[in-house]
């Protein structure tokens, strides 16, 4: 496909070769995440058998494959790379964080709009300054804050 790539002379699996997929995380870091490796010895170790084309009895070679790799890595890459979830991901995709009690009304129907859509919204109208709402949201690694007060009312 003519795409790049490099050979770990040595680095290959005992049981046969293998690919591994390496992603650089947002400060230049590599992670071996996944990976598909060629078997040619446990199937004979567990007696596994195909019928071949000839009638005959054939070892198959087993493909182990992890997609991500490591789960837990994958997504340790996943919140390193985004400063968080991307949007698509995060459980809370958009605050709407009204500046005044005048807004409460509009900030509802927002989240009303949004919700239908299928972004999953909260809205919060607490009795609280909105440098601090701000803060609090960003510190949960909320993707997108939406500030409302009477200019965006209007």
């Amino acid at each position: 496909m003519g795409l790049p790539y490099e050979i770990d002379e040595g680095g290959g699996a005992f049981y046969g070769p293998k690919l591994d997929f390496v992603l650089t995380d947002a400060i230049g870091r590599d992670w071996q995440c996944g990976t598909l490796q060629a078997d040619f010895n446990l199937p004979g170790r567990f007696d596994s058998t195909y019928i071949n084309e000839s009638g005959d009895k054939s070892v198959p070679v087993l493909l182990h494959r992890a997609v991500l790799g490591s789960f837990e890595r994958f997504i340790g890459i996943l919140l390193e790379n985004y400063g968080g979830l991307p949007f698509w991901l995060a459980p809370r995709q958009v605050v709407i964080a009204t500046i005044t009690d005048a807004a409460n009304d509009y900030a509802e129907s927002l989240f009303e709009l949004l919700k239908s859509n299928n972004v999953r919204v909260q809205l919060d109208n607490r009795n609280e300054k909105i440098s601090y709402k701000i803060r609090e949201h960003s510190l949960l690694k909320v993707p997108y804050i939406l500030a409302v007060g009477s200019k965006e009312v209007e």
